[in-house]
């Protein structure tokens, strides 16, 4: 009998051990990874308790905030704006993730950054739900709803920013979704063919057509080039594999290079681009920060070296992409006079229960052109609101200073419309925009575009 207890005793004592192994193993050794598994009740339950912080637009517009069941606990992130910067914004979802700014500083609107071991266990022991920070952006919901409603049904992007600090008071992608209805319609959105899930703003590269003639004269300038003097009597649009890239607007007339530059008109660009040169024309396009993004004018593009590639480059038609975001930043650096600010989105961060704490800004500002070469572009981009292609953007007591464009896109008989421009609330405050319209040929629309969302944006800083 003795014996036999004490088998039993000794099989409980091993069985013992192996528990407490295992759930030491799984307890401590392992806890992070079975807490992380998305099929882990535990966690969900967790998850759908935590109170993320808000998103806050620059004067303390709510733009993102956490509903709470007072039953329940259960937490719901709700988006007040419903699709206004949903792209910038982003959103949160327990089955699809997160994305935008909800993505950026999920950790510190979870509240996890701020979670102390102490903390967390109290948390979980007393069943007190997680609190995160909140997160002030540099959009201006005012100049947001403009850019929004400027856009309509019209695919397309716009980015505003001030100068010189960089700061994105809007940034606007057509078409949008609702975050708040995201898991209701998620498979209607992933499949849409006009990829309402992509911020045109910063994902959408495009070519630049005609647009970035404001590029390449800067870059003849700051070569030395003698523009004024350079004549022209030739056919004003190019043809590229059949296909013809035509001014941005009709002309009234077009006698040179700076004339050409007025209306958007492609083909006078072509000999420009060859006498500027491949060397001069890849540092240009490098100092603006257009070849970050891609860089198809190194490796493989020994054809740029070739005529034809340096034509096509001329016209905005080559291997170069850009995104809107990369040309707002071209029209900043127009209006400081060659120098480029680096984009800030995130003005501030706040703990729970604590004070605002500034961001500082990412990147530095850099240097493009010369000053001289910058301000001889502004004065024609003046000029081409005045009396060019760009006049639907002109406002009665501002003077803006735009470029409107075209671009072929696609291998199909379609185009784009383009507008950079910025005008001056102060002798050294500046508001800066580009827009891009898919899909069609009025150049005139997008320069309308541009110049109303102007108009909100001087209103919001008087």
């Amino acid at each position: 009998m003795t014996s036999s207890i004490r088998q039993v005793s000794r099989f409980f004592l091993v069985a013992f051990v192996v528990v407490a192994l295992a759930l030491g193993y799984w307890g401590l050794v392992r806890q992070d990874e079975l807490l992380g598994r998305v099929d882990n009740p535990r966690r969900i339950a967790s998850e759908r308790r935590i109170q993320r912080g808000q998103i806050v637009d620059r004067n303390g517009v709510v733009l993102a905030e956490t509903l709470v069941d007072e039953a329940s606990g259960i937490a719901t992130r709700y988006y007040p704006f419903a699709d206004m910067a949903a792209h910038v914004v982003g959103y949160y979802s327990l089955q699809y993730g997160v994305s935008g700014v909800e993505a950026q500083y999920d950790a510190f609107l979870r509240g996890d950054t701020a979670l102390e071991p102490l903390r967390r266990l109290s948390n979980e022991l007393l069943h007190r739900p997680q609190v995160g920070g909140d997160v002030q952006l540099t959009l201006d919901a005012t100049i947001q709803r403009t850019a929004d409603q400027a856009l309509g049904g019209q695919r397309g992007a716009i980015v505003v920013l001030s100068v010189p600090q960089g700061e994105v008071l809007a940034m606007s992608s057509r078409p949008t979704f609702d975050p708040n209805t995201l898991s209701d319609n998620w498979a209607s959105l992933r499949d849409d063919p006009s990829a309402p899930l992509v911020n045109r703003a910063t994902q959408g590269l495009y070519q630049p057509g005609t647009i970035l003639q404001s590029v390449l004269l800067g870059t003849a300038l700051n070569a030395s080039l003698p523009i004024s003097e350079m004549s022209w009597e030739g056919e004003l649009s190019s043809h590229i594999n059949g296909r013809v890239l035509p001014c941005a607007d009709e002309p009234i007339l077009v006698d040179s290079v700076t004339t050409a530059f007025l209306w958007g008109c492609p083909a006078p660009f072509q000999p420009l681009v060859m006498e500027i040169g491949e060397r001069r024309l890849r540092a240009t396009l490098t100092d603006f920060g257009l070849l970050e993004a891609s860089d198809p004018l190194s490796s493989e593009a020994d054809n740029l070296l070739a005529e034809d590639g340096l034509s096509l480059t001329a016209i905005g038609q080559g291997n170069l992409n850009v995104s809107p975001l990369q040309m707002a930043l071209v029209a900043a650096a127009f209006a400081d006079h060659g120098r480029m600010p680096a984009p800030q989105l995130v003005l501030a961060t706040r703990e729970p229960d604590d004070s605002w704490r500034s961001i500082e800004p990412e990147g530095n500002p850099r240097g493009t052109i010369s000053r001289n070469s910058a301000d001889a572009v502004a004065q024609l981009m003046a000029r081409s609101v005045l009396e060019g292609a760009a006049r639907a953007a002109s406002l009665p007591d501002n003077t803006v200073y735009g470029h409107a464009g075209l671009a072929l896109a696609g291998p199909q008989p379609a185009y784009n419309a383009w507008f950079i421009g910025f005008t001056y609330y102060s002798p050294d405050q500046a508001i800066a925009v580009a827009v891009l319209l898919e899909d069609t040929t009025d150049a005139s629309k997008a320069a309308w575009v541009g110049g109303q969302v102007l108009k909100a944006a001087l209103e919001s800083f008087r």
